[in-house]
């Protein structure tokens, strides 16, 4: 057993390495007979530390940043100006400086390319500083952003939140009519979108917008939400069944396809990238459509042998072939107009694909063409002959009674007919 005198022992020793792990060094050197008086126990230092004080930012000195970073938008300095942004926007407090903050940053995202994260900046805005005039350009921006995105349900109910707000300029309120007229048309409903245009197009034609000059990127979206109200109408005339009024529907047909394309070029004039490439995409799409329907034309009653109907075979592949030629012009003029001024939207990669497809059905007709007993100066004879059989006054469904070559980009100004020509705004 241990004794009593050794546990002892064993505690004094225990409870002097206790104490000596609370002193510090200079407390365990050895002290000099002047620094401690006779008979006195030394004493432990003590260290004093200044307080750490956390100040928050001054409302000047986060004005004074915010600046900064807007200026670092207008030299286009995109990265930088998002990241200053982004940083002011967690730094400050007042709902004020967070929402231009917020703004802002989606404006450098923008810059950067980087639509989708610019468009949560903006909905932020919009969302939780309503109460904010800067919401307002919030809104139009993500009202352009959704338009983009082809996301249509969203834009038609973002475009009712800004024109449900009070302070409305007049440009705000075109382009709040135009977002709402596009949504509508791209979601089947012609008619409440044609009363949204045509609310849109007074404004226009109040104000003069675009009447000299080239008009305003508001502008543009109106004139293509109306040409694609005329369109689907176009597309509405149908040329089949075959009936006695086929005349008079092609004619409708073309003169329903020069109107959209009117309007399409409208857009065109404003030389902005993406209206451009929209519009253009739309008119190839619009004679490439007609080309599909009138090929399925059957022979008419009088063609009973086979030779006859390989006459109005040929004639109706050579008559409608101009079509073809007219949709490729314009996807080509479309594509040319992405590689030269960087526009990325699925617009051009629609034209790209279409392109290819119509330079292959045109290579299909000339093959088609060349298996026929005729060559193209006797198919041009006979449909002349098909033309002077019509008897009665009757307009029979006859290749020759279209009138492709009426609906062309040439009815409208050279400038409004060639997406190559548009340019990006600002450009």
């Amino acid at each position: 057993m241990i004794s009593a005198s050794l546990r002892r022992a064993r505690v004094l020793v225990a409870l002097s390495f206790a104490g000596l792990a609370g002193c510090s060094r200079d407390a365990l050197s050895p002290a000099s007979p002047n620094d401690v008086p006779q008979g006195a126990q030394p004493k432990t230092p003590t260290q004093t530390v200044e307080p750490i004080v956390v100040r928050a930012y001054s409302t000047d000195e986060l004005l004074m940043e915010l600046e900064r970073a807007r200026s670092l938008l207008l030299v286009e300095k995109f990265e930088e100006a998002s990241d200053a942004l982004d940083r002011l926007r967690a730094q400050a407090t007042d709902p004020a400086i967070v929402a231009a903050a917020a703004y802002h940053a989606g404006l450098a995202f923008e810059g950067l390319g980087n639509r989708q994260t610019a468009f949560e900046r903006f909905r932020l805005v919009a969302e939780s500083f309503g109460e904010q005039a800067i919401a307002r350009n919030a809104l139009v921006r993500m009202t352009r952003l959704l338009g983009r995105f082809e996301r249509w349900a969203e834009l038609g109910a973002t475009a009712d939140r800004l024109l449900a707000r009070a302070d409305l300029p007049v440009m705000d309120q075109l382009e709040a009519r135009g977002a709402k007229a596009l949504a509508l048309v791209e979601t089947g409903d012609v008619d409440g979108a044609s009363v949204y245009a045509g609310k849109a197009i007074a404004l226009i034609d109040e104000h003069g917008f675009g009447r000299s000059g080239q008009p305003p990127v508001q502008v543009a979206q109106v004139s293509f939400a109306e040409g694609e109200i005329r369109r689907l109408r176009s597309e509405a005339i149908k040329l089949l069944p075959v009936s006695p009024q086929f005349g008079e529907r092609l004619e409708a047909r073309c003169q329903a396809l020069l109107d959209a394309q009117s309007s399409y070029s409208d857009a065109m004039r404003a030389r902005d990238g993406h209206w451009s490439a929209m519009s253009g995409f739309r008119v190839g799409q619009l004679y490439t459509d007609l080309h599909a329907e009138a090929m399925t034309i059957p022979p008419p009653e009088k063609a009973k042998t086979l030779k006859q109907k390989q006459l109005f075979e040929g004639a109706l592949r050579l008559r409608y072939r101009i079509l073809l030629e007219k949709g490729l012009k314009m996807m080509d003029a479309t594509v040319r107009l992405g590689d030269r001024t960087g526009e990325d939207s699925e617009w051009v990669g629609r034209a790209r694909e279409s392109k290819r497809a119509l330079e292959q059905a045109l290579a299909d007709e000339k093959r088609a063409l060349s298996k026929l007993p005729y060559t193209e100066d006797e198919l041009k004879k006979g449909l002349e002959s098909l033309k002077a059989r019509a008897t009665e006054g009757t307009k029979e469904a006859k290749p020759s009674e279209a009138k492709p070559s009426e609906a062309t980009p040439s009815e409208a100004k050279p400038s409004e007919a060639k997406p190559s020509e548009a340019k990006p705004a600002g450009s």
